[in-house]
């Protein structure tokens, strides 16, 4: 996870057919503040911990969040833009085109061991495209194979090399019963991240397992040819290899399992929004291990 894990926000990321991109949170990359190395005007007391790197790789998972952690404040906001092609592959079959953007701001406020203040402020932009293949399997099942690769660029203080590289890659699955107005979904995922510094530097990975169930109702009443509609869901992450998040002056935080809740609104009913089909937003929260992360989210995130 290069430089903080910038944002928290892929990872449950996703939501309805338009606007999902797993891995829409594409992140930066080699960007680390290690500035904390020296501010100070005496000595700082040793410390094998002084350097801050930020995990933008989380970021690009997690797609549009943020969280607070030992000093660093890391928020993602990601426009996850995509476009549907139907009508070249088999019957059912969906070919989506991805190409997320993100918008990266940190700050990292700290004091040293000599009592010195450190204040650091970073931004990134990135840009990961890949694709998407929906294929049906059965008359309730999803399975959604998927891959992105781009680049991040970050600005702002104590910036060394400011590229990396960005990839994602694995497969999502969503099933779905119908209970008279109510849908009920199954999601389960598997997912590879990881970035690079463009030419030398700090690079990172991960492994992701997913699990998720959401229940769906239409909430009775209806705007037009609007019918609003509420879902609640709640998603389990298990990283076999822990995340690493690193804190000036202490040891990682390695985080090995996440619960997130949340909930999304929607239509009922086929709706469309600009060129957007059937939207959806909402809001949820991830936590364990000491990590608190917000989510917006667009949609049960499979």
């Amino acid at each position: 996870m290069d430089s903080v894990h910038s944002t928290a926000w892929g990872r449950r990321r996703h939501r309805d057919a338009h606007l999902r991109s797993i891995g829409a949170l594409a992140c930066a990359g080699a960007v680390l503040f290690a500035a904390t190395q020296g501010r100070a005007q005496t000595a700082p007391a040793p410390n094998p911990f002084r350097t801050v790197n930020l995990n933008y790789v989380y970021a690009a998972d997690l797609g549009f969040g943020g969280y607070s952690l030992a000093g660093l404040t890391a928020n993602v906001y990601t426009l996850p833009l995509s476009y549907s092609l139907h009508g070249i592959l088999p019957d059912g079959w969906t070919l989506r085109l991805l190409s997320p953007i993100q918008l990266g701001v940190y700050s990292l406020n700290l004091t040293d061991t000599n009592g010195a203040r450190i204040s650091i402020n970073q931004k990134s932009l990135g840009l990961v495209p890949g694709a998407e293949l929906d294929i049906p399997l059965g008359g309730r099942t999803v399975v959604k194979p998927f891959a992105q690769f781009g680049v991040v660029g970050a600005f702002g203080d104590d910036v060394g090399n400011p590229w990396a590289y960005v990839f994602l890659g694995g497969a999502r699955a969503i099933s779905e019963w119908h209970v008279g107005e109510t849908t009920l979904s199954l999601g389960n995922a598997v997912v590879y991240a990881g970035d690079e510094t463009v030419g030398s530097g700090f690079s990172e990975h991960y492994v992701s397992l997913q699990l998720g169930g959401e229940v769906r109702h239409p909430l009775g009443f209806s705007v037009g040819n609007l019918e609003p509609d509420l879902g609640v869901y709640a998603n389990y992450y298990y990283y076999p290899a822990p995340l690493q998040f690193s804190r000036f002056l202490e040891p990682p935080l390695k985080v090995e399992n996440q619960v997130e809740f949340g909930f999304s609104v929607g239509s009922a009913s086929p709706f469309k929004l600009l060129w957007l089909s059937n939207p959806r937003i909402g809001a949820g929260v991830v936590f364990g291990s000491g990590l608190t992360v917000w989510h917006i989210n667009f949609g049960f995130p499979f």
